[in-house]
């Protein structure tokens, strides 16, 4: 029987300036220990560079990857990371999810 792992919250952010406009989908997502799952990340201005963090309950933040170039793809245990900066999209995917990957996970882009 699969466990229900905690609640993974999606933020989303804007810039102060009002002209970068940063979204994610889900905003917010529940899933079971196994499962895969794909965050998308979204941004309205052309950048160069775009970033996954993760926070921990009670804990700093937590760089997962910092994507530079068009086409980028990179992986680190459970997270694969991958940027399409034509396309202005990125995703965060986690795979075969575990009770300890229960956190915050957001992007940001510079």
């Amino acid at each position: 029987m699969k466990k229900l792992l905690a609640v993974i919250l999606w933020l989303q952010l804007d810039r102060l300036s009002g002209e970068l406009k940063v979204g994610q989908n889900p905003l917010f997502l529940s899933t079971q220990e196994g499962k895969n799952d794909t965050i998308y990340c979204n941004y309205s201005t052309a950048s160069d560079r775009l970033y996954w963090y993760r926070q921990d309950p009670g804990k700093s933040l937590e760089s997962l990857f910092v994507l530079l170039s068009n086409g980028a793809v990179k992986q680190e245990g459970r997270f694969m990371a991958s940027l399409d900066t034509k396309a202005r999209l990125s995703t965060l995917h986690i795979t075969a999810a575990l009770q300890d990957l229960s956190a915050t996970y957001f992007c940001a882009v510079n």
